[in-house]
């Protein structure tokens, strides 16, 4: 894992995808991502984002859409995987 706070990292990564949507706004950690505009191709692309920002591999039976809801189920996940 890198030296940053994860929860920080994560953030980070939905704030770069949200800003490709027209609903970049704050994000909390129990924001709703898909509420927020992420589509079904966004949460995709950030479990890779977070897969390459932690250097792990997300099971494929964790790659569930309410392990991508929110950034502290996000952050839960990557501190059980990482573990």
């Amino acid at each position: 894992m890198q030296e940053a706070d994860p929860r920080a990292q994560i953030i980070g990564i939905v704030e770069r995808l949200l800003a490709k949507r027209s609903g970049a706004g704050p994000v909390s950690v129990d924001l709703n991502l898909t509420d927020a505009g992420l589509t079904s191709l966004d949460l995709v692309n950030l479990m890779l984002a977070v897969e390459d920002a932690f250097g792990i591999e997300i099971p494929q039976r964790r790659m569930t859409p309410a392990n991508f809801r929110t950034v502290a189920a996000i952050e839960a996940l990557v501190t059980a995987v990482a573990a």
